[in-house]
């Protein structure tokens, strides 16, 4: 009996804190603002500029799928042909593709 209890309450967890598209969203917006302001030596004012912008620009740039499972999720992001692929589970956003795509995205960016 406990048995089926503990594999409902992990089910429930895994459905409570399935990561939503907007999650995955600001997860790469947060990363690609590291990578510019860790590329740069820049001051705040410029990190404010870089972060509005960011967020307007990239979704422009990029192909998105977005798959909702209810437990986990699955987040593609398509620049050009090259795909990065996130895992979303347990409050959790892993990658689980090759993530340079990312630098090569915050080079495009800063052009």
């Amino acid at each position: 009996m406990f048995k089926y209890f503990f594999i409902a309450a992990i089910l429930f967890a895994a459905f409570v804190t399935n990561p939503s598209e907007q999650n995955f969203k600001s997860k790469v917006e947060n990363e690609l603002l590291k990578e510019l302001n860790a590329n740069e030596g820049s001051n705040f004012v410029t990190q404010l500029i870089t972060s509005s912008l960011v967020g307007s620009v990239i979704w422009n740039l990029v192909n998105v799928d977005y798959q909702d499972f209810k437990l986990c999720s699955t987040f593609e992001m398509r620049i050009g042909n090259k795909e990065i692929k996130f895992l979303g589970i347990f409050g959790q956003i892993i990658p689980i593709s090759d993530t340079s795509t990312l630098a090569e995205l915050s080079e495009q960016l800063k052009r």
